[in-house]
């Protein structure tokens, strides 16, 4: 995994703190701090595009700017003149069709002249990348008309384009003859890529879940001369396009390809082999989750799940590409090694896994992507082996609080409920490690009963898995972790306050609970017993069990 450098994480935290309005900036940044700090708060928020406007002197370098998950409104559409950039991707713009209306057809957007009042003459001049997507609303002609607002232009994404009479394939080719990157990733009605080899300069060509049937329509990148990267990948192994064989069939030859990304398509181990010896030149081959995940090709770079080695660089390639659909099937492929295949893995190699997954839930932003990775964790067999316990007990706690607050983080509410069984799942396998006179560092054991605590009155749902938690920890905590739990009035109160509502719902499971309780008012200090009576409601709604308990000696701290 590539780790953060402290650049990086410098961008993250002013971004946090301008997040957060508690930060002024009485400086200009320069432009790669700039690009990094604005990267970093759309990242945190797309709302924060507004910020834009109040940040525009202190970010006036900034030349890069990603909107793609940001809804933009007129308004900052006109700031963006205030910045010299060179870079542009716009999210959807469908919202502001009635501001840039195509004079001939008011359900479609004049993209040229949103484009023209976006951007002040240096940025018109200089700028290299543009990418937005959906182009089934954009005014007739807006291709050339482009080319002409932004002469510079090197590379063009355009996903989920819509190719038909009014907008044909052949024409972005001829209108932007000095393309180096073409992306039209998720294309509809891809019949043919006739015209692609008017692009004489195109080093990088991403057609990612964009195939065609036409087999002819691939000849033409055999006239590509200068390509070097060519992306034929597909989505969720839905593909039905052989697009490898259909590059066989039409005898295409990339002199100078040095890197294929076909993961997730459909291509045999020897259709893959076929490929790579018509391209000498190929050096690197992303073939994950495809009939090629165990294959091995001398003298390539092949990523697939083979080996750890080729396992973390595919986890990594996913991750740094933003192919959530990819970063899932590798921590899959990292569950099932830690499930079934741990003991055939050195100690080295799992420490390198566990570094992958604990990365993960540090730094990516993908929802199921975290989600897979505390998966692993509950869910792989060798989290719950005495190896694990042993050789890696310093960085356990570290990595249990890790999971939790990479939880607290998840965004999605219905993803949050589901991982509430896995992290308890995380707590269970710990505390049964307990048995045996086994004993778990203060820090650890501590906080998986606070959290499990407090997880219990909030997804009632989860209640066996709770009180085989606490029920064990009690059991097993050494004499002076359960003489700090007896005086924890936070964890008490939150117990009676559980006990009360198991009452009704479930009498055995109550009775476990202020089982619990007693143990810890038997040992608690009379501060903590003066404490809990006179400010917790829920201590007097189990009156009867408190007569009793006040009846039991107690300790002074």
């Amino acid at each position: 995994m590539v780790f953060p450098t402290l650049f990086q994480l410098a961008a993250k935290s002013v971004a946090q703190h301008i997040h957060n309005d508690n930060y002024q900036i009485d400086f200009n940044l320069d432009t790669i701090s700039s690009n990094a700090v604005v990267r970093e708060l759309l990242e945190l928020d797309p709302k924060n595009i507004g910020k834009l406007k109040t940040h525009k002197n202190q970010l006036s370098t900034l030349t890069e700017l990603d909107l793609r998950n940001c809804e933009i409104d007129v308004e900052g559409i006109l700031n963006l003149k205030n910045f010299k950039l060179n870079s542009l991707e716009l999210g959807e713009l469908y919202h502001l069709r009635t501001e840039f209306p195509d004079p001939t057809n008011s359900s479609r957007i004049d993209i040229v002249s949103l484009l023209d009042r976006a951007t002040n003459n240096d940025s018109q001049e200089h700028m290299v990348h543009l990418g937005f997507y959906n182009n089934e609303e954009f005014i007739s002609g807006w291709e050339e008309k482009i080319s002409k607002l932004l002469p510079s232009l090197q590379s063009i994404k355009i996903k989920y384009i819509e190719l038909n009479e009014r907008f044909q394939f052949s024409n972005l080719c001829n209108s932007f003859p000095n393309l180096c990157v073409l992306d039209i990733s998720y294309a509809e009605d891809l019949e043919t890529l006739e015209g692609i080899k008017n692009l004489k300069n195109l080093q990088k060509l991403v057609m990612h879940n964009a195939l065609t049937e036409d087999v002819a329509g691939y000849k033409e990148l055999s006239e590509l001369k200068n390509l070097r990267v060519l992306d034929v990948s597909e989505k969720h192994f839905f593909g039905v396009i052989k697009v490898i064989r259909n590059l066989l069939a039409a005898d295409v030859r990339m002199e100078n390809l040095e890197f294929l990304d076909c993961s997730m398509a459909m291509v045999e181990a020897h259709e893959l082999k076929e490929f790579v010896e018509r391209h000498p030149s190929l050096k690197t081959v992303v073939a994950i989750f495809t009939s090629c995940d165990n294959s091995h090709i001398p003298n390539i770079n092949l990523l697939n799940f083979l080996s750890t080695d080729s396992t973390l660089k595919s986890l990594e390639y996913a991750i740094t590409n933003d192919r959530e659909d990819l970063a899932e099937v590798c921590i899959l492929a990292v569950t099932e090694r830690l499930n079934t295949n741990h003991s055939q893995l050195n100690d080295s190699e799992i420490c390198r896994f566990l570094n992958a997954l604990c990365y993960v839930l540090r730094e990516v932003k993908d929802v199921e992507t975290k989600y897979r990775a505390i998966a692993c964790f509950a869910e792989s067999s060798f989290f719950q082996t005495e190896r694990f316990f042993f050789s890696f007990s310093l960085e356990i706690p570290g990595i249990v609080e890790l999971i939790f607050k990479s939880w607290e983080h998840l965004k999605c509410s219905e993803t949050i409920i589901s991982t509430v069984p896995l992290i308890l799942t995380v707590f269970k396998r710990i505390v049964d490690f307990l048995r045996c006179g086994r004993i778990l560092q203060d820090r650890l054991m501590y906080f998986i009963i606070e959290k499990t605590v407090d997880l219990s009155f909030h997804y009632p749902e989860n209640l066996r898995k709770v009180i085989s938690i606490l029920i064990q920890g009690n059991r097993f905590m050494s004499l002076e972790q359960s003489t700090a739990m007896c005086n924890n009035k936070k964890v008490i109160k939150a117990l009676f306050e559980y006990a009360h509502y198991l009452i009704t719902i479930d009498p055995s499971s109550y009775q476990q609970i202020m089982g619990i309780i007693v143990s810890h008012l038997n040992q608690a200090s009379e501060s903590t017993l003066k404490y809990l009576v006179s400010n917790c409601q829920a201590v007097e709604k189990c009156y009867e069990q408190i007569m009793l308990i006040s009846y039991s000696p107690s300790t002074d701290s």
